[in-house]
């Protein structure tokens, strides 16, 4: 199954909508874990994209190599093992395109949810923990493939020396036959060409799967690390509204009670005291009452005298 052209996940207008919402939301944690699973996901498509190109290369290269009584019968041995590889990139490929189309699909549910219920919908990004599965089965692959690689680079490693130390006898032979000296050639780093054409292939898969599976732990962490994240805010934001419910009544309450409470002073006074320019002429204003007072008295008191 080849992987779908065109573009790469983060790059998806599904995508991009989901972490445009979840920003405008105050959920740029969430979208960060996000991009960076959909990252992931591109990241494996590379790598599978490399191990191909290697394995062609391996393929091509067993074709070329120069025909001889050993070289052939080890042909059928080097393509069955480059087959194995091959197959098995194929798997890895086919399900990381399914994990492709699960992200696909979920971030569209969770953004036209979103468009309709608001907010509350985004939580549903926790439902990219279902792909956690697709990744468990992928490492398991891809842990199967990095095992049975490094048998077929020990194997391929061990005909490359074979065929050299035989390549070494043969040509000392024919010194000895036609009288010159042997070389040692335990001096002398030489490589056969099953070391090009096979092993070193093999080698830079096996450098590929390994990253893989870095890729894929990475992967995982992140998908737990979004749901935690998506929890951890869901009973925040509960807790702020729960909060919000308890204010309200207890402010009503509070604002009915002040309107009932008639404030005194805290002392009872039989008089009001009064005070600055107020007092001032409040008081001369009753001793010119009092004075009136005295001099209508004295008045009457004068009459009766007489």
């Amino acid at each position: 199954m080849d992987m779908e052209a065109g573009k790469t996940l983060t790059n998806e207008e599904v995508i991009r909508e989901l972490l445009e919402l979840l920003k405008k939301n105050a959920m740029k944690e969430k979208a960060n874990d996000v991009f960076e699973i959909c990252s992931y996901v591109d990241g494996l498509e590379k790598k599978i994209d490399s191990m191909t190109e290697e394995l062609t290369n391996m393929q091509n290269q067993i074709k070329e190599m120069q025909e001889d009584t050993l070289v052939n019968n080890a042909k059928k041995a080097l393509s069955e093992a480059q087959e194995r590889l091959n197959t098995r990139c194929e798997q890895i490929k086919s399900q990381v395109l399914e994990v492709k189309e699960q992200v696909k699909s979920t971030a569209k549910g969770i953004v036209e949810e979103a468009k309709e219920k608001g907010r509350a919908a985004l939580y549903r990004v926790s439902e990219f923990l279902g792909i956690k599965k697709r990744f468990l089965d992928i490492r398991e692959n891809v842990r199967g493939a990095i095992k049975t690689t490094d048998k077929d680079i020990a194997k391929t490693a061990l005909l490359a020396k074979g065929f050299r130390e035989a390549g070494q006898t043969v040509a000392n032979a024919f010194r000895t036959f036609a009288d010159k000296p042997e070389v040692d050639y335990s001096q002398k780093e030489q490589k056969h060409p099953i070391t090009k054409a096979v092993l070193a292939p093999m080698k830079a898969v096996k450098k590929m799967l390994v990253s893989m599976e870095l890729h894929l732990d990475a992967s995982i962490d992140k998908l737990d690390n979004l749901a935690m994240n998506v929890q951890l805010d869901k009973e925040k934001h509960m807790e702020n509204a729960k909060a919000q419910e308890q204010t309200e009544p207890e402010r009503a309450e509070a604002e009915r009670v002040e309107a009932e409470v008639v404030y005194s002073p805290m002392v009872a006074e039989p008089q009001e005291y009064q005070y600055n320019a107020d007092a001032f002429e409040a008081r001369d204003a009753d001793e010119v009452k009092q004075e009136a007072a005295y001099k209508e008295v004295s008045k009457v008191r004068e009459d009766k005298a007489r």
